[in-house]
């Protein structure tokens, strides 16, 4: 049965291996997403959805880990056969999933969301099922404040329906992710008894590296405003450290100069179902008798004629 297992598991690496083989993996896109903003398009889309409530409105939650190339474009590929989902979210897992990764939409099962992403997504990196929803896992925890919402509003990005903020505002406080907190300093060393000789002083200090780009995607509500979408963050193919996202593939839709609001939640309509279709044309006249229960006919033939 091991030995199964594994010709199995080797199969499955093949046909991962394969079918993302003509594309070039470079890195790993942690997209995360605004969930009021989800909501109001899901509200308003062709075919309209609900979202669970209540809305998620102080964390920003993962829409999915995606492979990219060296130009940021995600990788597509044909997913391999699903593998034991049962098998491969143990309580564990799924508790730490559910913690950053939840479903938003109503009547959606806590599993459907993070399967699709594999399917669409994961399958495309290369891995294994279980290093890909572990990568995520791994990525998160990186987050030192624990949500990237956090990073916002310690810098005054709040969500509010009357407030509006600047692009390079809400950027310059996502890249306070990128910043790893020193350890506390050490107290210092006793002084020698005597002088130790001078030392020459220290080289000058190197200039800090330019601070890493990041994507921002928004949805227009008017000509001056709109709503933040999503926000992605990159990483390394491990998923072990951060890198630039590349500009060849930044968003523009929030570029345009417009001030970017993160919206409360709104109220969702409710999806009633289509009405029942009109019953078919009678033949004939029915009256009703005086009990008010059973139908009958007219007895008189000649209405039916000369009522056409």
């Amino acid at each position: 049965m091991k030995k199964l297992t594994f010709f199995l598991l080797v199969i499955l690496l093949l046909e991962i291996t394969i079918s993302v083989d003509s594309q070039n993996l470079a890195l790993l896109k942690f997209v995360l997403q605004w969930p009021p903003t989800y909501c109001i398009g899901l509200n308003s889309a062709a075919q309209p959805g609900r979202c669970r409530e209540p809305i998620l409105q102080h964390n920003l939650t993962l829409h999915g880990v995606w492979p990219a190339d060296q130009r940021g474009i995600s990788i597509t590929c044909t997913a391999p056969p699903d593998p034991n989902w049962n098998q491969l979210f143990t309580t564990t897992v799924e508790n730490q999933l559910m913690a950053f990764w939840p479903p938003l939409r109503e009547n959606s099962q806590k599993r459907d969301l993070w399967k699709h992403e594999w399917r669409e997504h994961g399958a495309c990196g290369g891995t294994t099922p279980q290093v890909y929803f572990n990568t995520a896992i791994r990525i998160n925890n990186m987050l030192q404040k624990g949500n990237l919402f956090n990073y916002l509003k310690t810098n005054g990005i709040i969500a509010c329906d009357s407030l509006s903020f600047a692009r390079k505002d809400i950027v310059a406080a996502i890249q306070k992710v990128f910043v790893v907190t020193p350890p506390p300093p050490r107290s210092p060393p006793l002084p020698p008894r005597s002088p130790p000789p001078r030392s020459p002083p220290p080289p000058p200090r190197s200039p800090p590296p330019p601070p890493l780009d990041v994507y921002l995607t928004c949805i227009p509500i008017n000509r001056s405003h709109v709503y933040l979408k999503e926000v992605t963050l990159c990483t390394n193919l491990g998923g072990t450290s951060f890198i630039s996202c590349p500009s060849q593939s930044a968003p523009a839709s929030c570029s345009t100069g417009a001030r970017i609001m993160l919206p409360h939640p709104k109220p969702q309509p409710s999806l009633s179902p289509p009405p029942p279709p009109p019953p078919p044309p009678r033949r004939f006249q029915e009256e009703i008798d005086v009990d008010g229960i059973y139908p009958k006919f007219e007895e008189s033939w000649t209405k039916y004629i000369f009522n056409g």
